[in-house]
């Protein structure tokens, strides 16, 4: 099915070059990530995902239509694969091509994107696109496209956009979990930017997750049963703006909500996240230096056995951005803060260094990381236990940015997360957690 995907888009993609009046744009991106990790659970040791290194490459093909002025079409067809993965199809040599039977899922072919938009519709400042697509708002600490993944993030979604001078407004309605029944998983939100504060942007916003399964998504860290249904309101404000040298972010989302259960009592949820970002471009300075620092803040359960549900829900994000480049960290549970600098060493190429520092906010609840920030992480140094320390540890970053052509950047960086004394207290009596090394280096092509 797949590969007759990939045939179909080539196909409808010759026959575009063809046809011009069809006023079609083509476009694409090659990238290749190597990628180091040592001491990946933070244990020295054969067995312990010591020393773990591959390629991760993504390839996107992208085509945009305009059969008019104020409606367009979006495809961009992707895939996805890690260097030397293989399946053994009949015992046969290894293969590149993974079969319907492999376990591997590090091959995926398939619509990242794919959409029609209808621009000024009846003539008014208002816009619908339909289909799959990428939400990105604000700093994608709570909806994000995911871009530093291979695969992303896109949402099979309904938007409204409404714009004008003073301010934008965005509601959606999409579709997470499709279950054939009443049991499914809808993500809900609206989203205002109002426009008229003089160097700021204000954003307003109402989120909503409905999820009807009995999988609890957004659980804390104790074991939920016989879940019904389950209601996640998220309401925050954002602002985002500059003063001469000084830029500044600041977002503070409160979350409340119901978790429906047979047989027992219902949960509530009661939840708060807050994150402040500050900069100074230093006039005058060489290289274009700038210094910032961040807090950030996101509330945690101090007690997973009772009904009220505490821990602040991360969404879908994309946490790359944020918490550290070495992923162990996500906006839940979380009381950080970190010193940055930066400076264009040449015209292309820009050095970053930061430092983080890492704690709970309560230590009953778990460490929830970047890419796996819901409950099923909660196991091994990530459990909970209120005995443990609250000190997760801290880390430091050295990012290199280089724009080699108009096409063509590279990105390099090294991380080593330094174990705090939760992470000895997790592995038990006599046994001290050993610092985290990960280091990578990506190519990226856009055409």
């Amino acid at each position: 099915m797949k590969r007759l995907l990939a045939i179909v888009f080539a196909l409808i993609m010759g026959l575009a070059w063809t046809l011009p009046s069809l006023a079609v744009e083509f476009s694409g991106q090659y990238r290749l990530r190597g990628e180091y990790r040592d001491n990946a659970d933070f244990r020295d040791g054969s067995g312990y995902g010591d020393g773990k290194a591959f390629y991760g490459q993504r390839i996107r093909l992208t085509a945009k239509a305009n059969p008019t002025d104020d409606v367009n079409v979006k495809i961009t067809i992707q895939d996805t694969r890690e260097w030397g993965e293989f399946s053994n199809p009949n015992g046969g040599p290894r293969l590149t091509e993974v079969n319907s039977s492999a376990t591997e899922h590090n091959y995926e072919l398939d619509i990242h994107e794919g959409y029609l938009q209808i621009d000024n519709i009846f003539g008014s400042p208002l816009a619908v696109r339909v289909g799959r697509q990428e939400l990105v708002y604000g700093d994608q600490r709570l909806i994000g496209a995911f871009g530093w993944s291979n695969n992303g993030r896109s949402f099979d979604a309904m938007k409204f956009m409404y714009t004008s001078d003073a301010f934008d407004v965005d509601f959606w309605t999409s579709k997470i979990q499709e279950n054939g029944t009443n049991n499914d998983q809808d993500f809900y939100g609206v989203y205002a930017t109002v426009k008229t504060i003089p160097n700021f942007l204000l954003d307003l916003y109402v989120l909503l997750v409905n999820d009807g399964s009995s999988q609890a998504t957004f659980n804390n860290t104790g074991t939920i049963t016989g879940v019904n249904d389950t209601n996640l309101w998220t309401y925050g404000v954002r602002a985002k703006g500059k003063v001469g040298p000084v830029d500044l972010t600041v977002e503070v989302p409160f979350q409340t909500g119901d978790m429906e259960v047979t047989g027992g009592s219902d949960y509530d949820i009661s939840a708060f996240a807050y994150a402040i970002d500050l900069g100074y471009a230093i006039p005058g300075a060489p290289m274009a230096a700038r210094i910032g620092g961040q807090y950030v803040f996101a509330s945690g359960d101090d007690n997973p056995n009772d009904t009220d549900i505490d821990t602040f829900s991360n969404l879908y994000p994309t946490n790359h951005l944020h918490y550290g480049y070495a992923d162990q960290q996500g906006w839940r549970n979380i009381k950080a803060w970190n010193l940055n600098a930066s400076a264009k060493v040449t015209p292309n190429t820009t050095v970053k260094l930061d430092y983080w520092d890492f704690s709970l906010d309560e230590e009953a609840d778990c460490w929830y990381g970047a890419g796996n920030w819901m409950n099923a992480s909660c196991t091994g140094v990530r459990g909970a236990n209120s005995a443990w320390d609250d000190d997760v540890g801290s880390e430091v970053d050295i990012t290199v940015k280089h724009k080699y052509n108009n096409s063509v950047s590279f990105l390099t960086g090294y991380s080593r997360f330094f174990a705090g004394d939760r992470l000895d207290d997790a592995l038990g009596a006599g046994t001290d957690a050993d610092d985290q090394d990960w280091a990578y280096f990506q190519v990226l092509a856009n055409y």
